[in-house]
Protein backbone atom coordinates (compact mmCIF):
# COMPACT_ATOMS: atom_id res chain seq x y z
CA UNK A 1 0.00 0.00 0.00
CA UNK A 2 0.96 3.28 -0.77
CA UNK A 3 2.33 5.52 1.97
CA UNK A 4 0.03 8.74 2.92
CA UNK A 5 2.34 11.75 2.89
CA UNK A 6 -0.51 14.44 3.73
CA UNK A 7 -2.02 16.81 1.34
CA UNK A 8 -0.20 18.07 -1.61
CA UNK A 9 0.27 22.04 -2.04
CA UNK A 10 -2.93 22.55 -4.19
CA UNK A 11 -5.36 20.67 -1.90
CA UNK A 12 -3.89 22.37 1.04
CA UNK A 13 -4.80 25.68 -1.07
CA UNK A 14 -8.07 24.41 -1.37
CA UNK A 15 -8.94 23.64 2.24
CA UNK A 16 -7.41 27.12 3.01
CA UNK A 17 -9.93 28.57 0.61
CA UNK A 18 -12.53 26.37 2.29
CA UNK A 19 -11.87 27.48 5.82
CA UNK A 20 -12.04 31.01 4.21
CA UNK A 21 -15.40 30.80 3.42
CA UNK A 22 -16.61 29.60 6.33
CA UNK A 23 -16.81 25.76 5.70
CA UNK A 24 -14.51 25.11 8.73
CA UNK A 25 -15.80 23.07 11.74
CA UNK A 26 -19.37 23.82 10.38
CA UNK A 27 -20.90 23.17 7.36
CA UNK A 28 -21.46 26.14 5.24
CA UNK A 29 -23.11 26.67 1.65
CA UNK A 30 -20.20 26.55 -0.99
CA UNK A 31 -21.37 25.11 -4.02
CA UNK A 32 -18.44 24.76 -6.79
CA UNK A 33 -19.00 27.95 -8.63
CA UNK A 34 -18.14 29.57 -5.17
CA UNK A 35 -15.20 27.55 -4.35
CA UNK A 36 -14.37 28.44 -8.51
CA UNK A 37 -14.03 31.93 -7.90
CA UNK A 38 -11.88 31.68 -4.87
CA UNK A 39 -9.43 29.27 -6.01
CA UNK A 40 -9.47 30.39 -9.17
CA UNK A 41 -10.16 27.99 -11.60
CA UNK A 42 -13.23 26.44 -13.49
CA UNK A 43 -15.95 25.29 -11.94
CA UNK A 44 -15.52 21.44 -13.36
CA UNK A 45 -12.06 21.83 -11.33
CA UNK A 46 -13.37 23.27 -8.27
CA UNK A 47 -15.78 20.06 -8.36
CA UNK A 48 -13.05 18.02 -9.11
CA UNK A 49 -10.86 19.51 -6.12
CA UNK A 50 -14.08 19.02 -3.94
CA UNK A 51 -14.16 15.40 -4.46
CA UNK A 52 -10.74 14.61 -4.42
CA UNK A 53 -10.55 16.31 -0.83
CA UNK A 54 -13.48 13.61 0.34
CA UNK A 55 -12.65 10.98 -1.35
CA UNK A 56 -8.82 11.27 1.00
CA UNK A 57 -11.11 12.10 3.85
CA UNK A 58 -10.39 15.99 4.65
CA UNK A 59 -13.83 17.01 3.64
CA UNK A 60 -17.78 16.33 4.23
CA UNK A 61 -20.48 17.32 2.13
CA UNK A 62 -24.05 16.72 2.82
CA UNK A 63 -26.88 17.40 0.60
CA UNK A 64 -29.00 20.53 1.66
CA UNK A 65 -32.28 21.37 -0.31
CA UNK A 66 -30.69 21.58 -4.14
CA UNK A 67 -27.49 22.23 -2.65
CA UNK A 68 -24.57 21.11 -0.74
CA UNK A 69 -22.86 21.68 2.21
CA UNK A 70 -19.59 21.24 3.04
CA UNK A 71 -17.15 20.94 5.67
CA UNK A 72 -13.81 20.43 6.83
CA UNK A 73 -13.42 17.12 8.41
CA UNK A 74 -11.04 16.90 11.72
CA UNK A 75 -7.88 15.47 9.57
CA UNK A 76 -8.29 18.59 7.23
CA UNK A 77 -8.80 21.03 9.89
CA UNK A 78 -5.26 19.43 10.98
CA UNK A 79 -3.61 19.67 8.02
CA UNK A 80 -4.93 23.62 7.88
CA UNK A 81 -3.62 24.18 11.12
CA UNK A 82 -0.33 22.72 10.63
CA UNK A 83 -0.18 24.46 7.84
CA UNK A 84 -0.67 27.94 10.04
CA UNK A 85 1.60 26.83 12.32
CA UNK A 86 4.44 25.95 9.64
CA UNK A 87 3.68 29.80 8.50
CA UNK A 88 3.79 31.31 11.54
CA UNK A 89 6.93 29.94 12.84
CA UNK A 90 8.75 30.18 9.28
CA UNK A 91 7.88 34.28 9.77
CA UNK A 92 8.53 34.42 13.35
CA UNK A 93 12.18 33.17 12.37
CA UNK A 94 13.00 35.78 10.17
CA UNK A 95 15.66 38.27 11.20
CA UNK A 96 15.59 39.95 14.78
CA UNK A 97 17.80 42.88 13.18
CA UNK A 98 18.61 44.66 9.95
CA UNK A 99 22.69 45.85 9.72
CA UNK A 100 23.86 48.84 7.39
CA UNK A 101 26.38 50.17 6.65
CA UNK A 102 26.81 53.75 4.62
CA UNK A 103 28.16 56.70 3.34
CA UNK A 104 27.58 59.53 5.58
CA UNK A 105 26.37 62.62 3.55
CA UNK A 106 24.78 65.91 3.84
CA UNK A 107 20.99 66.19 3.40
CA UNK A 108 18.63 69.15 3.09
CA UNK A 109 18.59 69.59 6.33
CA UNK A 110 14.91 69.09 6.81
CA UNK A 111 15.42 66.22 9.19
CA UNK A 112 16.56 69.50 12.02
CA UNK A 113 12.93 71.19 11.41
CA UNK A 114 11.15 68.09 11.63
CA UNK A 115 12.44 66.74 14.45
CA UNK A 116 12.51 69.58 16.13
CA UNK A 117 8.97 70.05 15.87
CA UNK A 118 7.16 69.18 19.55
CA UNK A 119 4.70 67.42 17.73
CA UNK A 120 7.47 64.79 17.16
CA UNK A 121 9.94 65.14 19.66
CA UNK A 122 7.54 64.24 22.41
CA UNK A 123 6.20 61.23 20.54
CA UNK A 124 9.93 60.02 20.34
CA UNK A 125 10.73 60.44 23.17
CA UNK A 126 8.11 58.34 24.51
CA UNK A 127 8.64 55.77 21.98
CA UNK A 128 12.59 55.65 22.15
CA UNK A 129 13.17 56.45 25.02
CA UNK A 130 15.19 59.52 24.57
CA UNK A 131 14.80 63.08 23.04
CA UNK A 132 16.19 63.13 19.47
CA UNK A 133 19.02 65.55 18.47
CA UNK A 134 17.54 68.12 16.16
CA UNK A 135 18.46 66.27 13.07
CA UNK A 136 19.09 63.47 11.15
CA UNK A 137 22.53 61.50 10.09
CA UNK A 138 21.90 60.64 6.49
CA UNK A 139 23.57 57.31 4.62
CA UNK A 140 24.03 56.34 1.29
CA UNK A 141 23.68 52.99 0.42
CA UNK A 142 25.10 51.33 -1.97
CA UNK A 143 24.98 47.85 -1.44
CA UNK A 144 21.76 46.32 -3.37
CA UNK A 145 21.47 43.93 0.41
CA UNK A 146 21.10 47.12 2.10
CA UNK A 147 18.84 48.60 0.14
CA UNK A 148 16.71 45.96 -0.38
CA UNK A 149 16.33 46.28 3.50
CA UNK A 150 15.82 49.54 3.42
CA UNK A 151 12.60 48.92 1.65
CA UNK A 152 11.93 45.99 3.12
CA UNK A 153 11.09 48.59 6.46
CA UNK A 154 8.28 49.81 5.02
CA UNK A 155 5.76 46.92 5.24
CA UNK A 156 7.44 45.63 8.11
CA UNK A 157 5.83 46.74 11.53
CA UNK A 158 7.86 49.41 13.52
CA UNK A 159 7.38 52.17 16.25
CA UNK A 160 4.34 54.37 14.97
CA UNK A 161 4.77 58.65 16.02
CA UNK A 162 1.27 59.82 15.19
CA UNK A 163 0.92 62.35 12.92
CA UNK A 164 -0.72 65.86 14.36
CA UNK A 165 -1.92 69.61 13.63
CA UNK A 166 -0.13 72.62 14.72
CA UNK A 167 -3.32 74.72 13.53
CA UNK A 168 -1.08 76.14 10.27
CA UNK A 169 -1.02 72.53 8.48
CA UNK A 170 -0.81 69.05 9.32
CA UNK A 171 2.56 66.61 9.52
CA UNK A 172 1.88 62.76 8.84
CA UNK A 173 3.01 60.18 10.47
CA UNK A 174 6.32 58.37 10.82
CA UNK A 175 7.35 55.03 11.66
CA UNK A 176 10.72 54.07 13.15
CA UNK A 177 12.70 51.50 14.42
CA UNK A 178 15.21 51.24 17.50
CA UNK A 179 18.56 51.09 16.39
CA UNK A 180 22.74 51.31 17.34
CA UNK A 181 25.08 53.44 15.76
CA UNK A 182 28.82 52.27 15.64
CA UNK A 183 27.62 49.83 18.28
CA UNK A 184 27.54 52.51 21.06
CA UNK A 185 24.71 54.94 20.51
CA UNK A 186 21.31 54.74 20.75
CA UNK A 187 19.27 55.63 17.97
CA UNK A 188 16.51 55.34 15.77
CA UNK A 189 15.92 54.52 11.69
CA UNK A 190 13.25 56.67 10.11
CA UNK A 191 10.83 54.50 7.50
CA UNK A 192 9.10 57.53 6.54
CA UNK A 193 6.24 57.63 3.89
CA UNK A 194 6.38 61.31 2.86
CA UNK A 195 9.82 61.87 1.80
CA UNK A 196 12.40 62.79 -1.06
CA UNK A 197 15.00 60.48 -0.25
CA UNK A 198 14.39 56.99 -1.76
CA UNK A 199 15.73 53.50 -0.51
CA UNK A 200 19.47 54.66 -1.03
CA UNK A 201 19.13 56.39 2.02
CA UNK A 202 18.92 55.84 5.62
CA UNK A 203 17.94 58.45 7.67
CA UNK A 204 19.18 57.92 12.02
CA UNK A 205 17.96 59.84 15.20
CA UNK A 206 19.96 59.92 18.24
CA UNK A 207 19.87 61.69 21.01
CA UNK A 208 22.86 62.65 20.69
CA UNK A 209 24.75 64.59 17.53
CA UNK A 210 26.37 61.70 15.72
CA UNK A 211 28.56 63.83 13.53
CA UNK A 212 30.42 65.12 16.38
CA UNK A 213 30.64 61.93 19.04
CA UNK A 214 31.82 59.90 16.22
CA UNK A 215 33.83 62.30 14.26
CA UNK A 216 32.24 61.89 10.69
CA UNK A 217 32.27 64.33 7.93
CA UNK A 218 30.51 63.63 4.35
CA UNK A 219 32.32 60.17 2.63
CA UNK A 220 32.93 58.27 5.97
CA UNK A 221 30.86 55.01 6.58
CA UNK A 222 28.97 54.33 9.43
CA UNK A 223 27.17 51.28 10.38
CA UNK A 224 23.67 51.31 12.05
CA UNK A 225 22.12 48.29 13.82
CA UNK A 226 17.78 48.50 13.31
CA UNK A 227 16.33 46.24 15.56
CA UNK A 228 12.76 44.82 14.08
CA UNK A 229 11.11 43.34 17.09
Amino acid sequence: MAKNTGPTPQQLSTLVALARLGAGAAYADVSSVKLASVVGRTQQAASKRLADLESRGLVERVHAGRGLKVRLTDSGLQAVRSLYADLKGALESEEKEFVFRGEVFTGLREGAYYISLRGYRNQFREALGFEPFPGTLNLRLSDPLMTDQRERLKILPGVEVKGFEDGKRTYGPVKCFRAKVSGRYPGGVLAIERTHHDSSVLEVISPVNLRRVLGLKDGDQCSVTAYLA
